[in-house]
């Protein structure tokens, strides 16, 4: 039996014909932008460049659906869209689909993005990071345990043996060389005597304590080895876009007892409350805190950590934490940092004299910085303003991308056009020609 690929029309002639159909009156060309594949799909209809006209039609077309009983304004398409979806079972395919007043003029365009561009939700084309594996300056930034630093009054190694043992009999403790790999992993840092009798006591497992309102219930220990969580709030795995990411700096902690960092090795986590958050111990506090200290790395932060206790006995002996979460923020803007000119897309702090890392554009300022060639040498990572509401022109995008690719000698993005095939008149049917 022939299969069909992306590259056949009559795959993708279905969607096209229902994409004309679901379009507003009065619609020259509609678009479908995004990806296809892995069984789903996701993008944004566009009907003359417009997202909203659509939505707008859509709601009568809905109402009026679920006054009759009939299918909703998106059921032919999300079917022929699901038959596309079957045929790219491992990579989803990056697409612009064009279905035009006339059907001759109807496109689909596939297109294969190199490793240096980064697509979005509903950007086929987010990002070119011109600096393969790049990230922006604070995400390099280390944290050191200041001079002065020592441990709470509150810590006591014996005490947090003695919960743990009690609450976990049957636990099973790290050996002395498992405890030494783990230091020996911090760079010259020290595991607090606490962090230690912890392990000795429980390499792993549930540690619960007693229900009380408002009081700390305890925490499923992270292992020495072998867990995600190890990595998860470093630097590096919290950095998701420079788009995203570019102007993201962590709080500050207005008590100074928790330094700012995007993330950092020197907050070893310990036990996580099984929602993606962790506990760490601090090896590295602010000039107000304690070494050891319990700082809370929330997984919906996507930097920093929160203070909340001043040691691990204070927490499970006198169960000290917060039970408010924090709020999320970028911080206030430290002495001598200023913000960028906000029509380049930045909202991010730097030094006065910090050469410009990524930048923010439309397509026609990309087109006018490289025509005038005052794209900045020290540029890591080039936008292309994401708006779902009213992006740019895709074929400008991919233009633009591929100028700024080939600026680095970097491969470019590949586009494979689909069209309609042209009708036979009978007689080139009877003698298929």
């Amino acid at each position: 039996m022939w299969l069909m690929s992306l590259t056949d029309w009559q795959t993708w002639d279905p969607f096209v014909d229902a994409l004309r159909r679901s379009a507003p009156p009065g619609t020259d060309v509609s678009e479908f932008v995004g990806s296809v594949g892995r069984g789903a799909w996701q993008g944004t209809y566009l009907d003359d460049g417009d997202a909203d006209v659509r939505r707008d039609h859509y709601r009568t077309l809905a109402r009026e659906a679920a006054r009759t009983g009939g299918p909703g304004p998106k059921a032919a398409l999300d079917d022929a869209l699901r038959e596309i979806a079957a045929l790219t079972p491992d990579t989803p395919q990056h697409v612009r689909v064009a279905a035009a007043a006339r059907p001759d003029d109807d496109v689909v365009e596939l297109f294969a993005l190199p490793s240096a561009v980064v697509s979005g939700p509903v950007a086929p084309v987010l990002e070119v990071v011109l600096e393969p594996g790049a990230l922006p300056a604070q995400y390099h930034a280390t944290i050191v345990p200041p001079s002065s630093a020592a441990v709470a009054p509150s810590a006591d190694p014996d005490a947090v043996a003695r919960v743990i043992a009690e609450r976990m009999p049957d636990a099973v403790g790290a050996t002395p060389d498992e405890i030494a790999a783990a230091e020996a992993d911090l760079s010259g840092a020290r595991l607090p005597d606490e962090v230690r009798a912890l392990y000795a006591t429980a390499g792993s497992g549930n540690l619960r304590l007693p229900p009380e309102e408002g009081w700390f219930g305890g925490f499923e220990i992270v292992p020495l080895r072998g867990s995600f969580l190890r990595e998860a709030f470093l630097p590096a795995a919290r950095f998701s876009t420079w788009t995203a990411d570019a102007g993201t700096f962590a709080p500050e902690d207005p008590s100074g007892r928790v330094q700012p960092a995007i993330g950092s090795p020197l907050w070893f986590p310990v036990g996580t409350d099984g929602a993606g958050n962790v506990y760490a111990a601090d090896l590295a506090p602010g000039v107000n805190g304690y070494v050891g200290q319990v700082v809370l790395l929330d997984h919906e932060m996507r930097a920093g950590a929160v203070y909340r206790a001043a040691s691990l006995a204070a927490l499970l002996v006198g169960r000290e934490e917060s039970s408010a979460r924090p709020e999320q923020g970028p911080g206030p803007v430290a002495p001598g940092l200023d913000r960028l000119d906000q029509r380049s897309g930045l909202d991010q702090r730097r030094e006065p004299d910090q050469p410009a890392e990524f930048l923010n554009l439309d397509p026609a300022g990309w087109a006018e910085r490289l025509d005038a060639g005052t794209v900045p040498d020290t540029l890591k990572a080039a936008g292309l303003v994401p708006d779902p509401a009213r992006p740019p022109a895709l074929s400008a995008t991919i233009t633009v991308a591929n100028r700024l690719l080939d600026l680095r000698g970097l491969e470019p993005i590949a586009v494979n056009r689909v069209t309609r095939p042209e009708s036979k008149g009978l007689l080139d049917r009877i003698f298929d020609r």
